[in-house]
């Protein structure tokens, strides 16, 4: 559950606020507004939007729901309305209305692009946020319909323009959107895949689209046998597509099944393209225990022109949400930053996705350092330019303290992680564990 607040002037508990540092971090989480049927974390719930701003060595701090239609549905009923991922039946038939069995809840990102801060679902409308994270509506685009957006959505560090996809769950297709650098829709085409097929990320260079396909197969005639209506089908492999920024030339590389929710960046290098990626051995809900690897950090060298590829790891822990410098996007980068999980760590039985530590990765000489936050759970790092390096800046990260209920934000020196934090800020209230995160400058 979740209460909105908002606070001002909040007390840094160790440490000091830089001076120069001016604008807000943001992220975005599921956070169920009501008692929900069922509740399958990190993959269902309300988006709540958790932001500081920063301005003179002194921060204040609000969080907001995402207001999306189906919100206003439960909002209005007082209880819910939605069924879950894993009992979808509708807890109040009545109470949907015209509305779809499907709920909107756009709580996985926060993206800022053309002056539009949009709240983004995994396929949905996105829905555009005031600057004090008040809802607006869905976002357009500039087109006569809402525009269907996924989690992770790339900017062309030349052009400024917008890559998106949405993907289709009952036809093996997917789509993606090209907007320009003010978020105006300038087109969209349909890319053909093998089957209808779960795709969470993908990457973007300066002249290329990769999309990499797991074997995560949506499958309708299996969910009229009771079965789950998402199955994962390792005989089929994973196929890696390569095409131009329009689509055209597209060319397929096929190798062992393997799925990725997240990848940290992708680029190339004279003829090979270089994709830095967390690889889970399998699609569930978990990362860690049972029968599969955990997923792990891995550098992926395509050759498109030559149709093959090398894969190797370069941290055999388990991570995930890697993050980068996000001026880097499309470029070289050399520093990947990824929240892993260690012993210090006393929870019982922790949530998937949960984490106490913060990694740096150096690409180039394969050092690692790290941050270990002890018996406090981390999440993603978003990193806050301060100069021209992809490692002079901060890092910054929600945490949470399981034995006194509290949560703070903690500020990194990006250059030295290692280091005890720049500064940690008290928060007036528990934030959850939450997704991702965006800085918006100014």
């Amino acid at each position: 559950m979740g209460t909105e607040v908002s606070a001002d002037d909040l007390p840094v508990i160790s440490g000091r606020i830089p001076d120069d540092l001016k604008g807000a971090y943001m992220r975005n989480g599921p956070n169920p507004r009501f008692e929900p049927v069922s509740y399958t974390y990190p993959l269902e719930g309300d988006g709540m939007v958790h932001a500081v701003w920063f301005d003179n060595g002194r921060a204040r701090y609000r969080n907001r729901f995402v207001r999306t239609a189906s919100f206003e549905i439960e909002d209005r009923a007082k209880h819910t309305v939605f069924g879950g991922l894993m009992d979808p039946t509708p807890a109040d038939p009545a109470g949907l209305g015209s509305a779809g069995p499907d709920k909107q809840s756009a709580f996985i990102g926060v993206m800022h692009h053309g002056g539009h801060l949009l709240a983004l679902g995994e396929v949905e409308p996105a829905w555009e946020l005031s600057p004090d994270l008040e809802t607006l509506g869905p976002w357009t685009g500039e087109t006569d319909r809402p525009l269907d957006l996924g989690a992770h959505n790339r900017v062309h560090p030349v052009t400024g323009d917008l890559f998106g996809l949405a993907y289709d769950l009952a036809s093996p297709t997917v789509t993606i959107h090209h907007l320009d650098q003010t978020g105006r829709w300038k087109r969209s085409f349909p890319v053909a895949l093998a089957a209808p097929s779960m795709i969470h990320d993908f990457i973007l260079t300066e002249r290329h689209l990769v999309l990499m396909i797991g074997p995560a197969v949506f499958d309708m005639a299996a969910a009229a046998r009771g079965e789950s209506f998402l199955q994962w089908r390792p005989e089929l492999g994973t196929r890696i597509g390569v095409m131009d920024l329009d689509g055209g030339n597209p060319r397929w590389i096929e190798t062992g099944a393997c799925f990725v929710f997240h990848f940290a960046n992708g680029f190339e290098r004279g003829n090979e393209i270089v994709i830095d990626y967390v690889r889970h051995q399998a699609l569930r809900l978990g990362y860690s225990g049972g029968r599969h690897a955990p997923p792990r950090l891995h550098r992926l060298l395509l050759h498109p022109a030559a149709g093959t590829l090398n894969d190797a790891s370069l941290f055999d822990g388990a991570v995930e949400f890697p993050r980068i410098d996000d001026r880097r996007v499309a470029r070289p980068s050399r520093h990947v930053y990824v929240p892993t999980l260690t012993e210090s760590l006393k929870l019982v039985n922790p949530a998937s996705a949960t984490f106490n530590c913060l990694l740096k990765v150096d690409t180039e000489t394969s050092r690692i350092t790290r941050h270990d936050f002890g018996n406090r759970v981390a999440g993603e790092a978003v990193f806050i330019p301060g100069g021209a390096a992809d490692d002079t800046g901060w890092l910054a990260t929600f945490l949470y303290d399981p034995e006194t209920g509290t949560s703070d934000l903690a500020l990194l020196d990006a250059a030295r992680i290692e280091e005890a934090p720049v500064a940690v800020i008290r928060m007036p209230q528990r934030v959850p564990q939450g997704l991702h995160g965006a800085w918006v400058p100014g």
